[in-house]
Protein backbone atom coordinates (compact mmCIF):
# COMPACT_ATOMS: atom_id res chain seq x y z
CA UNK A 1 0.00 0.00 0.00
CA UNK A 2 3.13 2.26 0.47
CA UNK A 3 1.46 4.07 3.48
CA UNK A 4 -0.01 3.27 6.93
CA UNK A 5 -3.39 1.50 6.42
CA UNK A 6 -5.24 2.19 9.57
CA UNK A 7 -5.11 5.76 8.56
CA UNK A 8 -6.82 5.92 5.40
CA UNK A 9 -10.25 6.77 4.85
CA UNK A 10 -13.20 4.59 3.61
CA UNK A 11 -16.23 5.66 3.66
CA UNK A 12 -16.08 8.64 6.08
CA UNK A 13 -13.72 6.52 8.65
CA UNK A 14 -10.09 5.31 8.79
CA UNK A 15 -10.05 1.78 8.33
CA UNK A 16 -9.38 1.13 12.08
CA UNK A 17 -11.90 3.08 13.13
CA UNK A 18 -13.85 0.97 10.74
CA UNK A 19 -12.83 -2.13 12.29
CA UNK A 20 -12.84 -0.92 15.68
CA UNK A 21 -16.52 0.17 15.46
CA UNK A 22 -17.58 -3.73 14.10
CA UNK A 23 -15.57 -5.47 16.88
CA UNK A 24 -15.91 -3.79 20.24
CA UNK A 25 -19.47 -4.58 20.64
CA UNK A 26 -18.89 -8.36 20.25
CA UNK A 27 -15.43 -8.98 22.67
CA UNK A 28 -14.99 -7.77 26.06
CA UNK A 29 -11.84 -6.76 24.95
CA UNK A 30 -10.35 -5.59 21.95
CA UNK A 31 -6.63 -4.19 21.52
CA UNK A 32 -5.03 -2.47 18.98
CA UNK A 33 -1.75 -4.10 17.31
CA UNK A 34 0.31 -1.79 16.09
CA UNK A 35 3.95 -0.79 15.22
CA UNK A 36 4.02 2.65 17.13
CA UNK A 37 2.09 4.36 18.93
CA UNK A 38 -1.35 6.02 17.65
CA UNK A 39 -3.42 8.50 18.52
CA UNK A 40 -6.36 7.84 16.67
CA UNK A 41 -7.52 5.41 19.00
CA UNK A 42 -8.86 5.08 22.38
CA UNK A 43 -8.26 1.15 22.52
CA UNK A 44 -5.04 -0.09 24.53
CA UNK A 45 -2.09 -0.84 22.13
CA UNK A 46 -0.06 -3.44 21.97
CA UNK A 47 3.08 -2.47 20.45
CA UNK A 48 5.35 -4.64 17.95
CA UNK A 49 8.52 -3.15 18.08
CA UNK A 50 10.05 -5.84 16.47
CA UNK A 51 12.32 -5.22 13.52
CA UNK A 52 10.08 -7.85 11.46
CA UNK A 53 6.88 -6.84 9.77
CA UNK A 54 4.84 -9.90 9.94
CA UNK A 55 1.53 -10.32 11.28
CA UNK A 56 2.63 -13.30 13.98
CA UNK A 57 5.28 -10.72 15.41
CA UNK A 58 1.61 -8.67 16.68
CA UNK A 59 -0.09 -11.75 17.50
CA UNK A 60 2.60 -12.73 19.77
CA UNK A 61 2.77 -9.47 21.05
CA UNK A 62 -1.14 -8.77 21.60
CA UNK A 63 -1.51 -12.68 23.25
CA UNK A 64 1.78 -11.73 25.91
CA UNK A 65 -0.53 -8.33 26.79
CA UNK A 66 -3.47 -9.75 27.08
CA UNK A 67 -5.18 -12.42 29.95
CA UNK A 68 -7.49 -14.45 27.56
CA UNK A 69 -7.36 -18.33 26.66
CA UNK A 70 -8.04 -17.13 22.70
CA UNK A 71 -7.77 -14.02 20.30
CA UNK A 72 -9.65 -13.02 17.58
CA UNK A 73 -6.89 -11.42 15.08
CA UNK A 74 -8.14 -9.55 11.99
CA UNK A 75 -6.36 -7.29 9.60
CA UNK A 76 -7.35 -3.47 10.07
CA UNK A 77 -7.90 -3.67 6.17
CA UNK A 78 -10.78 -5.59 6.19
CA UNK A 79 -13.60 -3.38 6.78
CA UNK A 80 -16.31 -5.58 6.16
CA UNK A 81 -16.50 -8.16 8.63
CA UNK A 82 -19.69 -9.53 9.35
CA UNK A 83 -20.35 -10.00 13.50
CA UNK A 84 -22.53 -13.19 12.56
CA UNK A 85 -19.51 -14.77 10.93
CA UNK A 86 -17.18 -14.02 14.23
CA UNK A 87 -20.23 -15.43 16.22
CA UNK A 88 -20.42 -18.55 13.92
CA UNK A 89 -16.61 -19.04 14.18
CA UNK A 90 -16.30 -18.68 17.33
CA UNK A 91 -18.32 -21.96 17.61
CA UNK A 92 -15.89 -24.40 16.27
CA UNK A 93 -13.26 -23.22 18.68
CA UNK A 94 -13.75 -26.66 21.10
CA UNK A 95 -11.01 -28.74 20.51
CA UNK A 96 -8.88 -26.80 18.52
CA UNK A 97 -6.16 -24.37 18.10
CA UNK A 98 -7.45 -22.42 15.35
CA UNK A 99 -10.34 -21.90 13.21
CA UNK A 100 -9.70 -20.22 9.96
CA UNK A 101 -11.56 -20.21 6.73
CA UNK A 102 -10.62 -20.99 3.26
CA UNK A 103 -12.22 -18.71 0.40
CA UNK A 104 -11.63 -19.28 -2.88
CA UNK A 105 -9.16 -22.17 -1.93
CA UNK A 106 -6.92 -19.76 -0.15
CA UNK A 107 -6.45 -19.58 4.06
CA UNK A 108 -7.43 -16.54 5.61
CA UNK A 109 -5.29 -16.52 8.42
CA UNK A 110 -5.85 -12.80 9.21
CA UNK A 111 -9.14 -13.41 9.98
CA UNK A 112 -9.29 -16.11 12.62
CA UNK A 113 -9.50 -17.72 16.19
CA UNK A 114 -6.28 -18.57 17.85
CA UNK A 115 -5.70 -20.51 21.31
CA UNK A 116 -3.19 -18.89 23.52
CA UNK A 117 -1.80 -22.19 25.17
CA UNK A 118 -0.96 -24.08 22.05
CA UNK A 119 -0.43 -21.27 19.47
CA UNK A 120 1.69 -18.58 22.19
CA UNK A 121 4.58 -21.26 22.18
CA UNK A 122 4.61 -22.60 19.15
CA UNK A 123 4.84 -19.00 17.68
CA UNK A 124 8.13 -18.10 19.81
CA UNK A 125 9.45 -21.14 18.51
CA UNK A 126 9.04 -20.35 15.52
CA UNK A 127 10.21 -17.00 15.16
CA UNK A 128 12.89 -17.74 16.90
CA UNK A 129 14.09 -20.02 13.78
CA UNK A 130 12.98 -17.57 11.61
CA UNK A 131 9.73 -18.97 10.36
CA UNK A 132 7.15 -15.89 11.21
CA UNK A 133 4.63 -16.83 8.09
CA UNK A 134 1.44 -17.63 9.69
CA UNK A 135 0.51 -19.71 6.51
CA UNK A 136 3.39 -21.79 7.33
CA UNK A 137 2.06 -22.29 11.02
CA UNK A 138 -1.52 -23.80 10.18
CA UNK A 139 -0.03 -27.62 9.34
CA UNK A 140 1.44 -27.47 13.02
CA UNK A 141 -1.73 -26.49 15.14
CA UNK A 142 -5.11 -28.39 15.42
CA UNK A 143 -7.26 -25.94 13.11
CA UNK A 144 -10.43 -26.27 12.04
CA UNK A 145 -10.50 -24.81 8.78
CA UNK A 146 -14.22 -23.97 7.56
CA UNK A 147 -14.89 -23.69 3.80
CA UNK A 148 -16.74 -20.81 2.16
CA UNK A 149 -19.84 -23.58 2.06
CA UNK A 150 -20.31 -23.26 5.79
CA UNK A 151 -19.80 -19.32 6.21
CA UNK A 152 -21.85 -18.24 3.40
CA UNK A 153 -25.39 -18.78 5.40
CA UNK A 154 -23.48 -15.94 7.67
CA UNK A 155 -21.57 -13.75 4.71
CA UNK A 156 -23.43 -14.73 1.82
CA UNK A 157 -21.18 -12.71 -0.57
CA UNK A 158 -17.68 -13.10 1.75
CA UNK A 159 -17.35 -9.28 2.53
CA UNK A 160 -16.20 -10.25 5.40
CA UNK A 161 -12.49 -11.49 3.55
CA UNK A 162 -12.60 -8.10 0.95
CA UNK A 163 -9.25 -6.88 2.40
CA UNK A 164 -7.22 -3.47 0.58
CA UNK A 165 -4.32 -4.06 -0.66
CA UNK A 166 -4.09 -1.01 -3.32
CA UNK A 167 -5.12 2.60 -2.81
CA UNK A 168 -7.34 2.12 -5.63
CA UNK A 169 -9.33 -0.72 -3.66
CA UNK A 170 -10.94 2.01 -1.60
CA UNK A 171 -12.57 3.36 -4.46
CA UNK A 172 -13.69 0.02 -6.25
CA UNK A 173 -14.42 -2.42 -3.35
CA UNK A 174 -17.41 -1.50 -2.33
Amino acid sequence: MGQDKASMVFEGQTLLARVEQRLTPLFEHVVVSTRQKRDDTELPQVLDDSEYRAPMMGIVAAFEAVDTDWLFVVGVDMPFIAADLLKHMAKYRAGHDAVLVKVEERLQPLLAFYRKESCLPLMRARIHQGNRSLINLIPHIHTNVLKEDDIQQVDYKLKSFIDFDMPSDLESKT
